[in-house]
């Protein structure tokens, strides 16, 4: 993975230079009233700077700077000019990440040390102007080489992907990082990539079975002598069969040594246990990845869908996922799908031997249905029968204890059941309407939480209870059909909060380290938990975290390697001991000072 010392000289972040003008600007309101509103006068605050190059020093014009904070909502961006400077006026006070952004550039936030992490956040006071910021954009790595067929001879329009593991939602999992497609003579070629530990995969888009008899894999089909000749031959049968009328000789019963170019791994393995990763540094090229598809016994998956009453399902899709718990997929499109018919059946051809769920949606009725089983794939052909669940429904209200702050617009508020083992309904939702009560449609038979979303203006979520029972923090397993109701989420005011600033012997600020917050229980260390939180200190060394719940919790500062691990328990453990311990009641807001050691 890279270091520290890879950014160094990307952008001038925890020590930039900056101008700093404290100007005499308008007290902002306790509350906005409607009349209040009217008298408002236009923010004069400022940000200013400019974007180089790292390797030339020449400016970087039409980068796009973009700067965003709670207080401005859906953020300012602007293109840097010929002489790569910006500037965004106007600003309100409030607590700015700024980003900036070019294509064949490395992406990067004011005061990034690390690829995929939190930069420093810059803190706006009214009036104030931040000039001479200054960004040194390094140009992304390079992946490059050629993809081969089973013969060694080149493969044409094969989609290549550049994969790296990051945390969402505090799972780690492989996820995007470029894609490209081979030329001519099967050479490929993506660029953009920050440094990182990345592995690469290609995928056949005229994925074809070979060596199968005519009706599938026949005469028409370029069959015989190595797998058929490889991948032009294949492509020239299709042709042919075409030209010659014999469309149905595609569509034929599969035969069980029937083969296909599997999604295959540098450097040429269909297991992402067994790949290998490709370490770049900053603005690197690694070229001569090269690695050939491997051609395997593939099948024919098929079946039939039907409701829950017996009759076909005639709309919707079903798709097979790799399990990645067997060390062969990579959690990231590595998926196989198809279209529910009129008859409710489906096909899915030339799918690789390994362990998938097959997960089935259907569409033609007023909500949703699922289902989601296991299958094991061979060598020979599946067939197999799926039968929908009706999905459930989540309703309920969204209660305000009395309070002098102003409350949240209905309007912009939602209510979300997102699931921890990602089902593929684990993102229903429901809007409020003005009396506060709300309806999710649309869920899946499993495992959610539910959380309130959109804008909540200075309220935090304080209890979700079903009949008086709380489960704020438990996943509430909902069964098909379901109709789960008297729902209560209670959002409250009295938002906690944790600051203080981190500096070094001399008193002066520190803005390297990110500052964490964990519960003292560690049965809340997991991912998506509501108790565990991390900010980074501003320009000046204060930092702030706010909205966790009532409770104990552990205050480090720590330099994490990548974004999001510090939802692994292992990662929470080791950071205990030596940890500042903090506790928390509904709207305390603690002090912990930080001196941190530089070597």
């Amino acid at each position: 993975m890279a270091t520290a010392a890879i950014v160094a000289a990307i952008a001038t972040g925890p020590r930039a230079r900056a101008q700093q003008i404290q100007r005499p600007g308008p007290q902002q309101p306790a509350r906005d009233t409607p009349a209040q509103r009217q008298d408002e006068t236009t923010p004069t605050g400022l940000i200013a700077g400019r974007v180089l190059a790292a390797d030339t020093g020449r400016p970087v014009k039409r980068a796009r700077v973009f700067a965003s904070a709670n207080e401005l909502p859906g953020g300012r961006g602007i293109l840097t000019d010929d002489s790569g400077v910006f500037q965004l006026a106007e600003l309100p006070p409030g607590r700015y990440t700024l980003s900036v952004s070019k294509s064949g550039f490395v992406s990067l936030s004011y005061g990034q040390r690390r690829p995929l992490q939190a930069g420093t956040p810059l803190q706006l006071a009214d009036g104030q102007q931040i000039k001479d910021i200054e960004f040194r954009l390094p140009r992304g790595s390079v992946i490059a080489g050629h993809v081969s067929d089973e013969t060694g001879d080149p493969m044409p329009g094969v989609l290549v992907r550049v994969l790296r593991y990051q945390y969402q939602q505090g799972d780690k999992r492989l996820a995007p990082a470029g894609t490209a497609q081979t030329d001519d003579q099967g050479q490929y070629r993506v660029w953009g990539l920050m440094p990182g530990d990345y592995y690469v995969d290609a995928q056949s888009r005229i994925n074809l079975p070979f060596g199968g008899p005519a009706g599938r894999g026949g005469p028409g089909r370029g069959g015989g002598g190595r797998g058929g000749g490889g991948a032009a031959a294949a492509i020239a049968g299709v042709v042919g069969a075409i030209a010659g009328g014999n469309v149905a000789a595609l569509f034929g019963p599969d035969d069980e040594n029937q083969k296909a170019y599997a999604p295959t791994y540098f450097p040429g393995v269909t297991s992402i246990a067994e790949a290998q990763a490709i370490t770049l540094g900053l603005s690197q090229t690694a070229s001569d990845i090269d690695f050939g598809l491997q051609l395997v016994h593939v099948a024919h998956v098929s079946g039939h869908v039907t409701h829950p009453d017996g009759t076909a399902a005639w709309n919707g899709n079903v798709s097979l996922v790799l399990d990645t718990t067997a060390g062969q997929g990579g959690g990231f499109g590595m998926n196989y799908g198809s279209r529910i018919q009129y008859d409710g059946t489906f096909e899915i051809s030339n799918v690789p031997p390994g362990r998938y769920t097959l997960q089935a949606r259907g569409n033609d009725g007023d909500t949703p249905q699922f289902a989601s089983q296991p299958l094991t794939v061979a060598s020979t052909d599946v067939d197999v029968s799926v039968l929908l669940a009706n999905s459930a429904t989540i309703a309920g209200t969204i209660v305000f204890p009395p309070s002098q702050t102003e409350l949240p617009d209905f309007s912009n508020m939602r209510v979300t059941a997102p699931s921890p083992d990602n089902l593929i309904g684990g993102q229903a939702q429901g809007r409020v309407d003005k009396d506060g009560k709300f309806t999710i449609t649309g869920v899946q038979a499993g495992m959610h939480l539910i959380r309130p979303g959109g804008q909540l203006r200075g309220w935090t979520l304080k209890s979700v209870t079903i009949d008086g029972r709380d489960v704020t923090d438990a996943a509430v397993e909902l069964r098909s059909g379901q109709r789960l109701e008297r729902v209560e989420l209670t959002l409250t005011d009295r938002v906690s909060e944790i600051n203080g600033t981190l500096t070094d012997d001399q008193g002066r600020p520190v803005t390297e380290y990110t500052v964490l917050a964990f519960s003292t229980d560690s049965t809340f260390w997991r991912p998506q938990s509501r108790h565990i939180a991390t900010t980074r200190p501003d320009q000046t060394g204060h930092f702030r975290v706010r909205g966790l719940p009532a409770g104990g919790y552990y205050v480090v500062t720590v330099d994490p390697a990548q974004q999001g691990e510090w939802y692994e328990p292992a990662y929470l453990e080791a950071h205990r001991l030596g940890a500042a311990r903090v506790t928390l009641g509904d709207g305390d807001t603690k002090t912990q000072d930080f001196k941190i050691r530089l070597q």
